[in-house]
């Protein structure tokens, strides 16, 4: 999968909980802290970063709904289930 189109569908997913310039602040730290890079990424890099953002999103939305939001990106972004 092309690494911009992923990060761009998990920031629209949060974006309405954190708002759009926060989602990808928090996205391209993650990527820079992670080594996720263009052009391609791969469905562990793809499971590391969904697992971060969920991790924050516990602060603003509590565990289960963090996880219920994130459930399916990893279904339709193809990392581990």
């Amino acid at each position: 999968m092309v690494t911009a189109d992923a990060v761009q569908e998990i920031v629209l997913a949060v974006t309405p909980f954190i708002g759009e310039n926060m989602a990808r602040s928090a996205a391209r730290v993650h990527c820079q802290k992670l080594g996720i890079a263009d052009p391609h990424v791969t469905p562990d890099q793809v499971e590391l970063l969904i697992s971060r953002f969920e991790t924050g999103l516990c602060v603003f939305m509590g565990r289960d709904k963090a996880s219920s939001l994130m459930a399916p990106l990893r279904r339709r972004l193809g990392g581990p289930r």
